[in-house]
């Protein structure tokens, strides 16, 4: 199994980071403008994408002050049954934020998905820091 891995520093309070997280507007902000994210863990929550031919279909599993977890559920295929964990802790400048996206089939085309979720991490952190919004795929 492969795993896409990740951890960088935000110069913003680990809430700031858990609330762009779990929360549409914050989804919206640095990740995709099509977002539906549920009020609270064990609900599904949808993403669309320019040129998807589906809204990627995950579970909010977990939404707890230091860990975000995510479950795919059906789509997209190469994701399903993968979870997205986030951890955030304290640091002395804001936030460490660790990321693990893993549980994929052997011949899941990680280094495709690490590229796009570098991307993803650029405006999370970005978003966090400023409150700007700019998502990586905005509405067409």
């Amino acid at each position: 199994m492969s795993d896409v891995l990740f951890a960088f520093d935000v110069a913003a309070a680990p809430e700031t980071v858990r609330r762009a997280l779990t929360t549409t507007e914050g989804i919206a902000s640095f990740w995709t403008a099509d977002a539906q994210v549920p009020d609270q863990p064990g609900e599904s929550f949808v993403l669309g994408f320019p040129d998807a031919p589906l809204p990627f279909d995950l579970l909010l599993v977990n939404a707890d002050e230091d860990n975000v977890t995510w479950r795919a559920q059906t789509f997209p295929p190469q994701w399903a049954g993968t979870e997205i964990r986030w951890n955030i802790s304290d640091a002395d400048s804001g936030s460490t934020v660790s990321f693990r996206h893993g549980s994929f089939a052997d011949d899941a085309d990680t280094a495709r998905f690490a590229y796009v979720w570098g991307q993803v991490m650029v405006q999370l952190k970005s978003y966090a820091e400023t409150g700007v919004a700019a998502p990586v795929f905005a509405r067409s």
